[in-house]
């Protein structure tokens, strides 16, 4: 448009040129004139766009619409009148556009509805044309002029097109973001995409002003986008149970044909020739889903342009992660996960080939579920780091350790669970305090009479001495026993 704004004209009528005498019907002011060039050349050769400009400002009328060349003897006599001066396509229908405008005026619901349909036809192309979320925004500001953003669930910016002073506005939306609100002297309109059961974020509109269209297409935008939003989810959960695929069946210990597997892995960009490293995590507590941590996990191996074979599994997520001897890429790994989502990780030790990743996979649910119970929620647990753990983990299948676990926790297991005592717990206290009772029973949260009654009975339930070092030592890897065989049962 030019040369004067035109956005505040108020236009009462369309009147489109005539082949005939008179070239306008008759103008009371107010209407917008639609005008072809050549048109008017053929009708008087004096009716140039300068002349025509200069004549329809005495009436005058509310802007210019103009299919064919802008001189700049027109742009002179628009500048000096005030008069926008509209440029249209060159293939434009000058009636047709007379008419919509009409009905437009008579009927501005019915329109507006109509214009929003036709939108969210175009917006619709853009999906169907793998075009994504930026051409739904981009689309979406060149219809209302706004500054358009698409937000994700956590309101964070993802893509931003239309005027750049009204962009600034999208940074300093509340998050969540609200309905509506006012940010540095604009007007941010925000709309939900999907269902409030699953929200997949918002497009958010901003202007100085915002009206009925801009309403209806934030509104058209937004179901577009959560078309889009659903092939992509649909898209990566094929994608995912493909690469899935080699892992699970990796780790299924069936592997019949080494080579084709590989050139399966390189394809999806895994080199199973390098050493990695095998990570289980979980969330860390209740308000945390696995697939909130998943989607993280997703998002930081794209972000550290990782290729790490990952599937969702038992309520958990393996993952393997290329790695050195230093273990830096793992670790960095879970390092940025945990300062994003409450979680829980157990790490294996170096798996040198694919052929050793289900004793890693083992290694690392075992150091998850441990560290869970020994250290509580929030902590990356090392299989490396469990000392002697690691050795009852390997004999927890013996028939010498049940019968030795029973042997010496058996009575008191037993005693627990018929009378509702407190004996194993107790012994973890103690031992705790390295025998300490005063420092055992603050620990404990009990009297230090409670505690020694507790000690005595103990000795006479479980037919063993606390006083002797060899009985004591028992009692201690009896309770880390009685730990693995919880957690692995």
């Amino acid at each position: 448009m030019t040369p004067g704004d035109g956005s505040q004209q108020h236009i009462v009528n369309a009147v489109s040129l005539r082949a005939t005498p008179p070239a306008f019907p008759q103008l009371r002011g107010g209407e917008i004139a639609l005008v072809g060039v050549a048109q008017a050349r053929l009708l008087d050769e004096r009716l140039t766009l300068p002349v025509i400009v200069r004549r329809l400002a005495d009436v005058p009328v509310a802007a210019i619409g103009v299919v064919g060349p802008i001189d700049e003897d027109a742009l002179e006599a628009a500048n000096a009148a005030d008069m926008p001066l509209v440029q249209l396509p060159n293939q434009a229908d000058l009636r047709g556009i007379e008419r919509e405008i009409q009905r437009l005026l008579l009927d501005p619901d019915v329109q507006l509805e109509r214009r929003a349909a036709q939108l969210y036809s175009e917006l619709t192309l853009h999906v169907a044309a793998d075009d994504g979320a930026e051409g739904i925004v981009r689309l979406t500001a060149e219809r209302t002029g706004c500054a358009v953003s698409y937000l994700n669930a956590e309101g964070e910016v993802r893509l931003q097109a239309g005027p750049r002073r009204f962009r600034a506005a999208f940074a300093l939306v509340a998050t969540p973001p609200l309905p509506r609100q006012e940010v540095l002297d604009l007007v941010v309109q925000a709309y939900p995409i999907g269902q409030p059961t699953q929200q997949l974020g918002y497009i958010a509109l901003a202007a100085s002003t915002l009206d009925r269209w801009d309403e209806l297409a934030g509104i058209q935008a937004a179901t577009a986008l959560a078309l889009e939003l659903a092939k992509q989810q649909a898209v990566q959960a094929a994608e995912t149970r493909i690469r899935g695929n080699v892992l699970r069946t990796i780790l299924s210990g069936t592997i019949t044909e080494p080579g084709s597997l590989q050139q399966q892995a390189a394809e999806l960009g895994y080199d199973l020739q390098r050493p990695h490293l095998g990570l289980v995590i979980a969330p860390a507590d209740a308000s945390t889903t696995v697939s909130h941590v998943y989607e993280w996990l997703r998002r930081l191996l794209t972000r550290q342009q990782l290729a790490a074979p990952t599937l969702l599994r038992d309520e958990t997520i393996v993952c393997f992660c290329p790695s050195d001897e230093q273990l830096t890429q793992p670790y960095r790994l879970l390092r940025a996960l945990e300062a994003e989502v409450p979680v829980n990780a157990g790490v294996s030790t170096l798996a040198e080939t694919a052929g050793q990743w289900l004793r890693a996979y083992d290694e690392a649910e075992q150091a998850l579920l441990l560290g869970r119970q020994l250290f509580g929620p929030g902590n990356i647990t090392a299989f490396s780091d469990l000392g002697v753990y690691r050795l009852l983990l390997e004999l927890r299948n013996s028939s010498e350790l049940q019968s030795f676990y029973l042997q010496t926790l058996g009575a008191l297991t037993e005693h627990d669970r018929e009378n509702g005592t407190e004996f194993l717990h107790t012994l973890e206290g103690y031992f705790a305090a390295l025998g300490n009772l005063h420092q055992a029973a603050d620990l404990l949260h009990i009297h230090r009479n409670t505690l020694i009654y507790r000690l005595r009975r103990i000795a006479e339930v479980s037919s063993l001495s606390l006083k002797r070092a060899e009985d004591v030592l028992a009692l201690q890897i009896a309770l880390k026993v009685h730990r693995v065989l919880t957690v692995t049962r």
